[in-house]
């Protein structure tokens, strides 16, 4: 699963199971998670790379693009979540 390479596209993917979210949420929600700043290049390219997997799907609402997973981001967001407690267990 090429997209858990990078821990900025799995997290973006895990902000987004379940909700859509305007990238500008995506990116302050990533900032406050990681207590540090996100590069713009860094974070728009992540999106660029979800979108062309197929991980991810964008719809342009006004002047903002707003993110939602699509349904192969789902199931990896799944199986991650799956595999995290399998290693972590009870």
């Amino acid at each position: 699963m090429e997209w858990l390479a990078s821990g900025l596209r799995r997290d973006v993917c895990v902000l987004l199971y379940g909700d859509e979210r305007r990238a500008q949420q995506l990116k302050s929600a990533l900032e406050s998670h990681y207590d540090r700043r996100v590069k713009p290049d860094r974070f728009y390219g992540a999106l660029e790379t979800l979108e062309s997997t197929g991980h991810v799907q964008k719809r342009v609402e006004g002047l903002e693009d707003v993110y939602s997973l699509t349904d192969a981001g789902r199931e990896n967001v799944e199986r991650y979540a799956a595999w995290i407690d399998e290693q972590v267990g009870e």
